[in-house]
């Protein structure tokens, strides 16, 4: 069935209703075909690309234990110490987290959503870099993937999950975050970036104050990761198990948290 703007069968509003229908002579509408590309744009980025973050920075977690007891024992302590509201923690309550937030940027810098080549066009009168001469109009790109690898700024681990690496040295961590390309670069930035970010802190931080999480092994399907335009995963099996609040609390006491 097509439903057309400002038609919806259920008589419920649609995302692009307020949009008015084309008109040649107005050309602040949209067509019908740009509709549909900004349709997919807003779905793959806002949907696919927090998907594309969740998904590692679970696994990441399993496979490093001691990295999942550190970061359970600090939501713990801050659940227990009244620091999280409840049902759920706001926004500004998660980036309170430190350890929380190391994973959450070296999840980005590890396995940034977006995996995609971001090309830039040099402007008017070109740059000077390296010992190059670059013309304007040049079309110039970095991967991220390259770039988040880069012993030079993220230490000769940067192969390596190591949230370690963004506590502490404030210097250090400024430095790093100057050369993160997890969500474009420049005037050309992810616009929903600090929606993202909202969305995915808050989410996590959710799942691991209520669930003991563990991979789930199923013969002949393992994790597969692609780093396509945006990372895909398949065959992402876990297991979750409710975590009541008194469990909670002796988890983080056995921790020493």
């Amino acid at each position: 069935m097509k439903v057309k703007r400002g038609q919806s069968t259920e008589k419920k509003p649609l995302f692009f209703d307020p949009i008015p229908s084309y008109s040649p002579s107005s050309p602040q509408t949209l067509t019908d075909e740009a509709i549909r590309a900004e349709t997919i744009i807003f779905m793959s980025a806002a949907l696919e690309g927090v998907a594309a973050f969740i998904s590692p920075f679970i696994n990441n977690l399993i496979q490093h234990p001691s990295v999942y007891a550190s970061l359970r024992a600090e939501i713990t302590h801050a659940e227990k110490s009244g620091a999280l509201s409840s049902p759920v923690a706001t926004y500004d309550e998660t980036c309170r987290l430190p350890y929380f937030m190391a994973c959450v940027y070296e999840t980005l810098r590890h396995d940034a959503p977006a995996q995609t080549i971001l090309p830039r066009y040099v402007s008017e009168p070109g740059i000077q870099a390296h010992g190059f001469r670059i013309p304007a109009a040049t079309e110039m790109a970095a991967s991220p993937y390259i770039i988040h690898r880069d012993k030079e700024i993220f230490g000769e681990d940067a192969d390596e999950f190591e949230p370690e690496r963004w506590m502490g040295d404030d210097g250090r961590r400024e430095q790093m975050e100057k050369y993160g390309m997890w969500f474009g670069y420049g005037h050309r930035e992810c616009p929903g970036k600090t929606f993202a970010h909202l969305e995915f802190q808050k989410l996590l931080v959710e799942i691991f104050r209520r669930f003991d999480i563990e991979s789930a092994v199923i013969p002949g399907k393992g994790l597969r990761h692609e780093r396509w335009a945006v990372a895909m995963f398949w065959n992402h099996w876990v297991q979750f198990r409710e975590r009541d609040s008194e469990k909670r609390y002796a988890t983080n006491a056995a921790l020493g948290a």
